[in-house]
């Protein structure tokens, strides 16, 4: 059975709004995790762990994460496209034009959806 988006989508929220005591229901695609949440590098070990088990899939933290976001933008679009492949065209895009921004990861719940989405497939 193909998971569904929107399926992953809520499993992330749930599993973010455990980790960080928040109500799912103020929690959307577009949150932020560095930007919206009290979310530090040490949680996104905790967010790894809790995704795996949701979705049975081994978490790649370097993908999933986007931690190489900076370096790989001044390489372009090609370059976010084959370490980023889970993440739509159109966001690629938003990442490179947003890159600036005010210095925190633009990694949001709606990638982490992607991610899970792209990997449980295999």
């Amino acid at each position: 059975m193909t998971l569904s988006r929107d399926e992953a989508l809520q499993r992330v929220i749930d599993c973010v709004a455990e980790i960080f005591e928040r109500d799912a229901a103020e929690l959307h695609a577009r949150t932020r995790l560095m930007a919206d949440l009290p979310c530090e590098s040490i949680d996104l070990l905790e967010i790894s762990i809790r995704l795996g088990v949701a979705f049975g899939i081994s978490v790649d933290d370097e993908a999933a994460f986007l931690r190489s976001l900076r370096l790989l933008a001044d390489e372009g679009a090609a370059a976010l496209a084959r370490a980023y492949p889970h993440l739509s065209e159109q966001r690629r895009e938003d990442l490179l034009c947003r890159r600036e921004g005010d210095g925190l990861s633009p990694l949001t719940l709606g990638d982490l959806a992607d991610y899970a989405v792209w990997a449980s497939r295999g």
